[in-house]
């Protein structure tokens, strides 16, 4: 009887282990720079960058998104930390010579900028989040003009 117990809970046990990955998968899966930023958005080429603490810890990563077909650009800040809780994130955009947006808020898991005509404009772009005590923040993107080439 002990050991019919013990076989099913180490069952259970590990019946759990085997489903988290699963869910953490699917949550993250929920929240990728192209289901953010929407229909006809691509990853552009450097256009990714870690958000990380002084210390090089990483809490999130920033994308540069492009639509060919509209001629615009999105920026979007995905919490890889503190997923799920409501820490200070943004977003920031700017096209040399035209727009520039920005959506700073407390998020659960990501900020985005609006979408910015960008066709054969430069850009930079930039993406932070914050610990819950709002205490350190991490951030990442590009200071300097670039993806110049439509």
């Amino acid at each position: 009887m002990l050991l019919t117990r013990t076989i099913a809970a180490a069952a259970l046990s590990l019946a759990g282990l085997v489903a988290l990955p699963a869910t953490a998968h699917a949550a993250s899966a929920a929240y990728t720079p192209e289901k953010i930023c929407g229909p006809g958005f691509k990853r552009v080429a450097d256009g990714h960058r870690p958000m990380k603490l002084r210390d090089g810890a990483v809490l999130g990563h920033v994308y540069l998104m492009y639509n060919k077909r509209t001629g615009r650009n999105c920026v979007t800040a995905v919490k890889t930390t503190y997923a799920g809780v409501r820490t200070d994130t943004g977003a920031y955009l700017e096209v040399k010579g035209g727009g520039r947006s920005e959506d700073r808020q407390k998020y659960k898991h990501y900020a985005e900028t609006g979408h910015i005509d960008g066709s054969w404009k430069c850009v930079k772009y930039a993406g932070w989040t914050r610990d819950p005590k709002g205490r350190v923040q991490a951030s990442g993107g590009r200071d300097s003009w670039g993806n110049c080439a439509g």
